[in-house]
């Protein structure tokens, strides 16, 4: 059960309750009480009793209880932990669908301090999720359950790094909810190499979330079944969708061009890049493929790939010369002629390091 500042509880194993007064983490609160103090309490040690639900309703019970008030910019504690929890951005461009993120609670450091986990609902519909973990002898076993609402995102737990080899191995399934139509269960199994967690490269923006993050796709909406009707239902199957979770990675202009891990060859003849050349003349394509050039080479650097070759023809040796002009304004990148047996003396190589 996900509490947000504000929530009322009451306490399981004992008596009384109070008011959640600050967010620790997805399994740690505080709880301000009627006497003044206030107790950092497992969340599975309390239950919310604001009467939101039938089974709330059944539990309501009234707290005498002032919130403290938060300082700093405004922003409460629930506010930053919860940071990554939300609606989805609008118009985000990703396969509907749900997926499982990891995001660094400070964006500064990629590769040291606490991950956020949290399920996205990239969906029109809300869901019931259940997740589990597989321990050393390769069992599975619950580790959180919940609901997230259409189109946005929930927080799970804060990860530790030293916590992190526990997410090696575990499976979603999930619940959709619909009025109109009925889907069969689905699980997605995912499975996480920790070296993902130590690369800044692993970590990309995408529409998803505010910031950038390690994300796998657990499921597109499209892959999901409907339960069949009567008269849809002889000869099916009505089992559980099983899937595989694959890593989601925003598509990148560079990509696109990918040989290999980290390397890629782009073509930067006219044609390859603009299908209308009427009125062009010969300054303007060279500008356009000193551009292009310029986009592909500056994504490279931010993906971190090793080597791009680019292809720019024989000619009168002005492109060629114009993209060895433009390295000179980048630290840290080299060029030599590409494989002639490849590329004959059409091609140049682009070596980039690394601090």
């Amino acid at each position: 059960m996900k509490f947000k500042v504000g929530d009322k509880v009451k306490f399981l194993n004992e008596k009384g309750g109070g008011v959640v007064s600050k967010i620790v983490s997805m399994s740690l609160v505080y709880v301000a009480t009627e006497d003044g103090f206030e107790l950092p309490t497992a969340t599975g040690d309390i239950i919310k009793i604001n009467p939101e639900s039938r089974a709330e309703k059944m539990f309501s019970e009234d707290f005498d209880v002032k919130i403290p008030d938060s300082s700093g910019d405004g922003r409460t504690d629930h506010e930053e932990d919860t940071a990554r929890a939300g609606k989805i951005r609008s118009g985000a461009e990703e396969t509907p669908g749900f997926y499982l993120a990891f995001a660094p609670e400070d964006q500064q450091w990629f590769i040291t301090g606490n991950l956020e986990a949290c399920i996205i609902n990239h969906t029109k519909y809300d869901i019931l999720y259940n997740l589990l973990l597989q321990d050393e002898d390769e069992n599975y076993f619950g580790f959180d359950y919940g609901s997230v609402e259409a189109g946005t995102s929930t927080g799970i737990d804060n990860i530790e790094r030293e916590a992190l080899s526990g997410w090696a191995n575990g499976m979603v399934q999930i619940l959709i909810h619909s009025e109109e139509d009925s889907w069969l269960p689905l699980h997605s199994t995912f499975h996480i190499k920790a070296g993902k967690f130590v690369s800044e490269g692993s970590y990309h923006e995408s529409g998803l979330l505010r910031e950038k993050a390690i994300i796998y796709k657990l499921a597109e909406l499209k892959s999901c079944r409907k339960i069949p009707g009567k008269k849809q239902a002889v000869q099916v199957e009505e089992k559980p969708v099983e899937l595989k979770a694959t890593e989601h990675k925003k598509e990148t202009l560079i990509g696109k061009y990918a040989t290999g891990p980290h390397t890629a060859v782009v073509d930067l003849h006219i044609g390859e890049i603009t299908d209308n050349i009427a009125g062009l003349n010969s300054y303007d394509m060279l500008q356009l493929q000193l551009e292009y050039f310029i986009k592909t080479l500056e994504s490279a650097l931010a993906n971190n790939f090793r080597k791009v070759t680019f292809i720019h023809g024989i000619g009168n040796g002005v492109l060629k010369n114009g993209i060895i002009k433009k390295l000179e304004e980048y630290e840290g990148v080299e060029n030599r002629s590409a494989s002639l047996a490849e590329y004959g003396q059409g091609a140049v190589d682009v070596l980039l390091h690394y601090k």
